[in-house]
């Protein structure tokens, strides 16, 4: 309450007058304890606390009562108390003005320094645009100038596009009346190579069919058609099929014309392969000839022996011998083998046997008796004699031989020279490939220079 009254007699000296404010601040009156500062109190507290210090510890005297409060002088404290807040609010508004003003002055000087730069800006954009314009107007007069020079060229080598045209088609009109007289010349070298080519392909075919004669033994003279078989070489697995199946082939196009199975050089092989060569021979409908020209022996000289219709050269050799085996195993399965050896022996060696009119121990006792080792080897016409080759012949005609031959010679004698060596003291040679059984060379050789291989 006593607050309260206090600021009504504050505002209403204020209100009279600014005078009695300067004379209230000018008295001096002593402010009531409650109404002091916080700081004027503290030092109070400490200055008493100072004095009894001083008084040496001595008892305080007791305190006086304190005067009963003056409405008037807390108005007075309370008015200077107002008048330096009034005073420090002011002192405040002052600097914050000032700051204002000091911001204004900043900011104005910023953009001040912000339209220089941008005026500046300005400017250099301008002059970059009027640089630009001129390198511009620059260019375009240099592209105006540039196109005039190319429409200058351009006409220019179209009129010369236009001469080389007319060049052009002149030239061409030359080079077709040369490539027409070319045309007309290839085509007749063309007609003439074509009219070559067949007079060629007609010297290098027989046109005509080639005989097939039922009876192709005539007078002395044995006449080959192409229904042709060569066996040559060991008779090996696959053997069989490839006579077999050409037998079978031939039967299925004719069988009353004669097939021939042409034996150049065999040294035999397999029985079982040979066996059923036997047997397409025996059972064939066509009747079939086997001819032998230099040299059959063992499996081969069966089927030249067990063949109806056989023919051989002269100095043609048949060679017939016991059957040899590699047997292998135990005792028991070699006696195995030996006995199935023996049954072929002597279902192959029987049938040989009865046709020479002797019996199969008989046949045994006459090869060993004809050579020491077995091998009964016989010439054509001594072999006829022992009806192992039915005929001998002389002339022997291939009339299936339609195309001229183009097979190369014999590597071995073709490429010699690539197989030439050198012997120990220096010398060339040439080392002979290994002859046929019963072969021999029959050469001249002074020098040594071909040599049999060891």
């Amino acid at each position: 309450m006593q607050v309260w009254k206090r600021s009504v007699c504050v505002m209403m000296l204020l209100a009279l007058t600014g005078a009695g404010l300067a004379a209230a601040h000018a008295l001096a009156v002593p402010v009531r304890a409650s109404d002091r500062q916080p700081e004027q109190q503290q030092d109070e507290a400490n200055a008493e606390a100072e004095a009894n210090q001083d008084a040496g510890g001595e008892e305080a005297p007791a305190a006086k009562p304190e005067p009963a409060p003056d409405p008037l002088k807390e108005m007075r404290e309370e008015l200077q108390r107002l008048q330096t807040e009034y005073q420090l609010l002011q002192q405040r508004q002052k600097n914050e003005l000032l700051e204002s003003e000091l911001e204004r002055q900043r900011l104005e000087a910023q953009a001040a320094l912000l339209r220089a730069r941008n005026d500046q800006e300005v400017s250099d954009l301008r002059a970059r645009m009027q640089r630009m314009e001129a390198q511009d107007a620059f260019r375009r007069a240099e592209a105006s100038r540039a196109l005039a020079d190319l429409e200058i060229e351009q006409r220019r080598m179209s009129q010369r596009n236009a001469l080389l045209m007319e060049e052009v088609r002149h030239g061409k009109a030359e080079l077709d009346k040369i490539q027409q007289s070319y045309a007309t010349q290839v085509a007749e070298l063309r007609g003439q190579l074509s009219v070559r080519d067949v007079q060629n392909e007609i010297r290098s075919r027989v046109l005509s069919e080639p005989q097939h004669l039922k009876t192709p033994f005539v007078d002395g003279t044995l006449y080959i058609s192409d229904r042709r078989i060569p066996l040559n070489g060991p008779i090996m697995s696959g053997t069989a099929d490839y006579v077999t199946e050409r037998i079978d082939f031939f039967n299925n196009q004719s069988k009353e014309l004669p097939i021939f199975i042409m034996i150049d050089s065999s040294p035999g092989g397999s029985v079982m392969e040979g066996y059923r060569i036997v047997k397409a021979i025996e059972t064939s409908p066509a009747p079939i000839h086997v001819v032998v020209r230099s040299y059959a022996a063992s499996m081969a000289a069966i089927i030249t022996t067990l063949a109806e219709h056989s023919y051989a050269y002269p100095n043609a050799i048949i060679l017939h011998h016991q059957m040899s085996s590699g047997m292998r195993g135990n005792l028991t399965q070699q006696r195995e083998q030996l006995e199935n050896a023996l049954e072929w022996a002597r279902r192959l060696a029987e049938p040989v046997a009865k046709k020479m009119g002797v019996t199969q121990d008989k046949f045994v006792e006459l090869m060993y008796k004809n050579n020491s080792d077995g091998d009964w080897a016989e010439f054509a016409d001594r072999a006829k004699e022992l009806k192992w080759v039915n005929h001998i012949v002389h002339d022997i005609r291939e009339t299936g031989v339609r195309d001229r031959p183009t097979s190369p010679r014999f590597s071995g004698f073709f490429f010699l020279e690539e197989f030439e060596r050198t012997d120990s003291e220096g010398r060339k040679y040439i080392e002979l490939p290994r002859l046929q059984p019963f072969d021999h060379y029959f050469m001249h050789n002074p020098d040594g220079y071909y040599r049999l291989a060891k």
